[in-house]
This record gives C-alpha cells, sequence and structure tokens, in this order.
C-alpha cells in the first residue's frame, strides 16, 4: 500500500431537504437519531477519512448534521437538491466550493444517507482501494435472472423476454446491478475501477418508502446488524 499520508480522504454526505416518499427523509427518527447521523458517525470513526462533510440545502439538516460532527462549511443550492438534479453536478459544486478554500483532497468517498447499514471498517476498506491506486470504487448487488423472468416490450408493445437465452429457460444466471452503499473516486489512480458486491441482504436496504424504514428499525431493535464490527465477505469483481 502507498503511504497514506500523501492522500487527503474526505467523506461527503449528499442530502437534501427534500423528499417524495417520506417527508423530510434524511433527518427521520429510526430508533432515537435521525437517519444522516448513521452514516456520519460512521465516516467520523473511520480510520481512513480525514474530513466528513455533509452537502445540503436545508438549515435544519445543516443544523442536525453539525450537532452530530460533520462539517456543513457550505449549503448547496436549491437548483442543485431538486428531484431531478444532477449528482454530478452536486459533486463538482461540493468539490469547487473547498477548492476555493484551499482545500484539495486526493481522495473522495460519498455515503448516501439512505444507505444506513454500513460500518467504518467496510468505508476504510473501499477508501483503501484507492489508496492502493484504483480511479473509481463502487458496490454492486447481484441479482438473478433467466430467461423467462425478465419481460419488455418490442416496437408493437408485445411483452417479450428481455434475455435472449433458449436454452436457459430455468437457469438462473447471476447479474450485477449499482447499489449506492458505497461511491468514491480519486484524483489519482490508474483508471481502474473496483467493484464491490454486498453480499449480506441488510446491506441492501435503502430507506425510500415508509416500509423501507420499519425494515431498519426491525433491524436495528433485533440487534441482526452490528456497526461496530466488519461483516463483509470481501469478494472482488473487477472491469
Amino acid at each position: 500500500m502507498v503511504d497514506i499520508q500523501k492522500k487527503e480522504v474526505v467523506a461527503i454526505i449528499p442530502a437534501r431537504g427534500g423528499s417524495k416518499g417520506i417527508p423530510r427523509k434524511n433527518i427521520v427518527d429510526i430508533c432515537g437519531k435521525p437517519l444522516i447521523a448513521y452514516s456520519i458517525e460512521v465516516a467520523l470513526n473511520a480510520k481512513l477519512i480525514d474530513r466528513v462533510i455533509v452537502s445540503t440545502d436545508d438549515e435544519e439538516i445543516a443544523e442536525i448534521s453539525r450537532y452530530y460532527g460533520a462539517e456543513v462549511p457550505f449549503l448547496r443550492p436549491k437548483e442543485l437538491a431538486g428531484d431531478d438534479s444532477s449528482l454530478s453536478d452536486a459533486v463538482a459544486f461540493s468539490l469547487d466550493q473547498l477548492r476555493s478554500d484551499n482545500y484539495n483532497p486526493q481522495i473522495v468517498a460519498y455515503l448516501f444517507p439512505t444507505h444506513l447499514f454500513r460500518t467504518s471498517q467496510f468505508v476504510d476498506f473501499m477508501v483503501g482501494k484507492m489508496i492502493d491506486g484504483y480511479s473509481y470504487v463502487k458496490t454492486v448487488k447481484k441479482v438473478m435472472h433467466c430467461s423467462s423472468s425478465v419481460y419488455s416490450k418490442d416496437e408493437n408493445g408485445r411483452l417479450i423476454p428481455l434475455l435472449d437465452m433458449k436454452e436457459n429457460k430455468t437457469r438462473l444466471i447471476p447479474y450485477f446491478r449499482p447499489y449506492g452503499a458505497f461511491f468514491g473516486f480519486g484524483v489519482v489512480g490508474n483508471q481502474s475501477t473496483y467493484v464491490h458486491t454486498l453480499e449480506n441482504p441488510i446491506e441492501w436496504i435503502d430507506i425510500d418508502t415508509f416500509s423501507d424504514l420499519y425494515l431498519a428499525e426491525d433491524v436495528i431493535k433485533n440487534k441482526m446488524f452490528d456497526f461496530n464490527i466488519q461483516p463483509h465477505k470481501f469478494e472482488d469483481c473487477f472491469k
């Protein structure tokens, strides 16, 4: 591993004020503390993270984030915090603001607050991949499909199998879809991407609806996930 002292690492937690499924989702209470607090605490406890910054357009979210230890040195413009706003534009704005204050991190870790089931050890593991030279890291979820399980519409509006595997009508084939538990990039690296497969179903929970919220509460109340240990079985998937 290269000298980690030469890499400045910032964790950015994007948390806009608006949300459709759950009003004020990013600060909704989950077992005694706001949703965003889980990501802040994990980032603060990660050994390889130097600064934890919340990017928000909302004063209340900013105040709560500061209470739990995160920095909120600027507010995101409202036009970068809508339902159709571009994540890449929000990332660019945050980095521009940091650079205008003479802060130039070499590695950026994005932690979405709706994915609360992660550990600081996992964050360090993913950041470590960028320290080792990967330009991009991200997480995916494995899904299983066969040729008869996924359909699409043709030009006439008829449903047809999306997967053209006539000889494998029932055999399940693994596929991988992006999942936002972690996303990061480094300004220096070998331009390759490290992709980590999330194996634990609890890690797949993404708070979008009240059903997701209730499920997360059950997991925490029943102590089905330990935020202080590393439950992952790391399996590499490169591209």
